[in-house]
Protein backbone atom coordinates (compact mmCIF):
# COMPACT_ATOMS: atom_id res chain seq x y z
CA UNK A 1 0.00 0.00 0.00
CA UNK A 2 1.40 3.37 -0.75
CA UNK A 3 2.59 5.49 1.86
CA UNK A 4 2.54 9.41 2.27
CA UNK A 5 5.31 11.24 3.60
CA UNK A 6 4.91 15.15 5.14
CA UNK A 7 7.05 17.11 6.44
CA UNK A 8 6.71 20.33 8.11
CA UNK A 9 9.91 23.00 8.53
CA UNK A 10 10.36 25.85 10.68
CA UNK A 11 12.95 27.49 9.09
CA UNK A 12 14.92 30.35 11.11
CA UNK A 13 14.03 34.09 9.85
CA UNK A 14 17.35 35.02 8.75
CA UNK A 15 17.99 32.16 6.60
CA UNK A 16 18.23 32.83 2.88
CA UNK A 17 16.63 31.75 -0.29
CA UNK A 18 20.03 30.42 -1.26
CA UNK A 19 19.69 28.03 1.39
CA UNK A 20 16.31 27.36 0.99
CA UNK A 21 17.29 25.97 -2.48
CA UNK A 22 19.86 23.75 -1.35
CA UNK A 23 17.46 22.27 0.89
CA UNK A 24 15.07 21.57 -2.21
CA UNK A 25 17.59 20.82 -4.72
CA UNK A 26 18.95 18.07 -2.13
CA UNK A 27 15.88 16.43 -1.05
CA UNK A 28 14.38 16.72 -4.79
CA UNK A 29 17.66 15.07 -6.06
CA UNK A 30 17.16 11.74 -4.54
CA UNK A 31 14.31 10.81 -6.30
CA UNK A 32 15.93 9.22 -9.23
CA UNK A 33 18.32 7.00 -6.69
CA UNK A 34 15.09 5.92 -5.03
CA UNK A 35 12.60 3.83 -7.03
CA UNK A 36 10.32 3.36 -4.00
CA UNK A 37 9.71 7.27 -4.50
CA UNK A 38 6.75 7.57 -6.41
CA UNK A 39 6.00 11.80 -6.08
CA UNK A 40 7.86 14.56 -4.60
CA UNK A 41 7.25 17.88 -4.00
CA UNK A 42 8.65 20.91 -1.65
CA UNK A 43 7.58 24.32 -1.08
CA UNK A 44 6.54 27.63 0.83
CA UNK A 45 3.38 28.24 2.43
CA UNK A 46 1.34 30.84 1.51
CA UNK A 47 -0.92 31.21 4.20
CA UNK A 48 1.57 32.36 7.44
CA UNK A 49 -1.42 33.14 9.48
CA UNK A 50 -2.82 28.97 9.50
CA UNK A 51 1.01 27.77 9.56
CA UNK A 52 1.72 28.08 12.76
CA UNK A 53 5.48 29.03 12.49
CA UNK A 54 6.10 26.37 9.96
CA UNK A 55 7.47 27.68 6.50
CA UNK A 56 7.67 24.89 4.26
CA UNK A 57 6.43 21.33 3.34
CA UNK A 58 8.07 18.49 1.79
CA UNK A 59 5.44 15.85 0.56
CA UNK A 60 6.56 12.31 -1.03
CA UNK A 61 4.85 9.65 -1.86
CA UNK A 62 6.29 6.43 -1.58
CA UNK A 63 5.88 2.96 -3.20
CA UNK A 64 5.04 1.36 0.97
CA UNK A 65 6.45 1.67 3.88
CA UNK A 66 9.07 -0.18 2.85
CA UNK A 67 10.75 2.48 0.60
CA UNK A 68 9.63 4.95 3.46
CA UNK A 69 12.31 2.97 5.93
CA UNK A 70 15.07 3.09 2.64
CA UNK A 71 14.22 6.41 2.11
CA UNK A 72 14.54 7.53 5.39
CA UNK A 73 18.12 5.58 6.20
CA UNK A 74 19.64 6.60 2.54
CA UNK A 75 23.24 8.12 3.33
CA UNK A 76 22.53 11.04 0.83
CA UNK A 77 18.67 11.92 2.68
CA UNK A 78 20.58 12.15 5.70
CA UNK A 79 23.43 14.22 4.38
CA UNK A 80 20.81 16.62 3.60
CA UNK A 81 19.03 16.43 6.72
CA UNK A 82 22.71 17.02 8.50
CA UNK A 83 23.92 19.35 6.25
CA UNK A 84 21.41 21.80 4.60
CA UNK A 85 18.37 21.14 7.00
CA UNK A 86 18.81 21.05 10.50
CA UNK A 87 21.58 23.91 10.63
CA UNK A 88 18.96 26.31 9.13
CA UNK A 89 15.86 24.93 11.60
CA UNK A 90 14.65 27.01 13.75
CA UNK A 91 12.29 24.19 15.97
CA UNK A 92 12.59 20.23 14.74
CA UNK A 93 10.20 19.34 12.19
CA UNK A 94 6.69 17.96 12.28
CA UNK A 95 6.71 14.58 10.54
CA UNK A 96 4.07 12.25 9.69
CA UNK A 97 3.30 9.46 7.45
CA UNK A 98 0.19 7.47 6.59
CA UNK A 99 -0.98 4.84 4.06
CA UNK A 100 -3.30 5.40 1.67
Amino acid sequence: MPVKHIVLFKFKADTGDDKISAVKDGLLALRPSLPGILDMSFGATFMHDRAQGFTHALVVDLKDKEALTEYAGNADHQAVIANHIKPNLEAPPLAMDYEF
